[in-house]
């Protein structure tokens, strides 16, 4: 991603779960609530006021991301929803468990925190991001007519900032609170050196803190692609300046997270989310494959 420019795939991934939310088959698959919030905050993307221009502009998205879906990963809207799903899922109990603390890295266009925020009036959200990708959420929030809770916005490019000296200039963050941490697609864009720094930093967090997060399966040394991603895939990412530069074994993970202070509590792969979540008539869809979802905790403490 260039330093100056929104996340292209902020934007890709909302208008992905905004495509599968008006699918005519695959619409019951997205909870209401992530619906709804989809839905407002594609239309206050759009800055357009005239009702047929708005219209057709949606049309224009939805037409856009399928071609897009064809064109590069087939399935990969469907993989994006379930994840968020399971994440939801996992974020839930661990508020119920007295989590008090949610801090999500690199959150995008995700609405999650907005929605927990409004659910949870106690609950302490944060939100960091690369400055140019949260000035857009930022101005699209602001419009929306959805209740907001209370949520900081905190800029840091954790490129070029590590995660515990952004956290210090938070003005809400309190460093003694069992902590919630989201890192969805993000991983696959660090460097190994940067994965182990982030973990390292969570492993530190209090006692009960966890992270929820996403890694790309390693195939062969080196490459961290979807399977089912057509060639194309890798040229579009590279272009954007958001290739994929890290993945790992899922017979390794294990002893990486023990490497790095964390455990290993839940494990996910998409045909395990597609069992586990999607209705019987939808089994069949199309699913992007390759990227995993992961519960780890710090040592001492099970959640599940």
């Amino acid at each position: 991603m260039k330093r100056d420019q929104a996340s292209h795939t902020a934007r890709f991934v909302s208008n992905g779960i905004y495509w599968v939310s008006r699918s005519r088959k695959l619409h019951v698959e997205v909870p209401g609530d992530l619906r709804d919030y989809t839905i407002e905050m594609t239309r206050c993307s759009l800055n357009v006021d005239s009702p047929v221009w708005r219209r057709l502009a949606c049309r224009w998205i939805l037409f856009k991301a399928g071609l897009m879906q064809r064109c590069a990963i087939p399935g990969i809207y469907l993989h994006q929803l379930l994840r968020k799903r399971f994440i939801e899922a996992q974020a839930r109990k661990a508020i119920a468990d007295k989590t008090s603390q949610l801090v999500v890295i690199g959150a995008g266009l995700d609405t999650l925190g907005l929605r927990l925020s409004v659910e949870h009036p106690d609950l302490k959200v944060i939100e960091i991001d690369h400055p140019a990708t949260q000035a857009l959420k930022r101005s699209i929030v602001d419009a929306m007519s959805l209740p907001m809770g209370d949520i900081e916005f905190l800029s840091a490019d954790l490129g070029h900032e590590t995660l515990v000296s952004a956290l210090k200039r938070s003005a809400c963050h309190d460093p003694e609170a069992a902590t919630l941490f989201i890192a969805e697609g993000i991983t696959m864009y660090l460097s190994e050196a940067s994965v182990r720094e982030l973990l390292n930093s969570i492993a530190n967090q209090p006692p009960g803190s966890s992270l929820l997060f996403t890694y790309m399966e390693e195939s062969r040394p080196g490459c961290f692609d979807f399977r089912n991603a057509r060639r194309v895939t890798s040229w579009w990412l590279a272009l954007r300046h958001e290739r994929f530069t890290w993945g790992i074994r899922p017979d390794r993970l294990q002893a990486f997270l023990a490497e790095c202070g964390l455990s290993l509590e839940s494990h996910r792969t998409p045909e395990e989310l597609r069992l586990e979540l999607l209705i019987e008539s939808n089994r069949n869809a199309t699913l992007a494959l390759g990227e995993n979802t992961v519960l780890a905790i710090t040592k001492g403490k099970s959640h599940a």
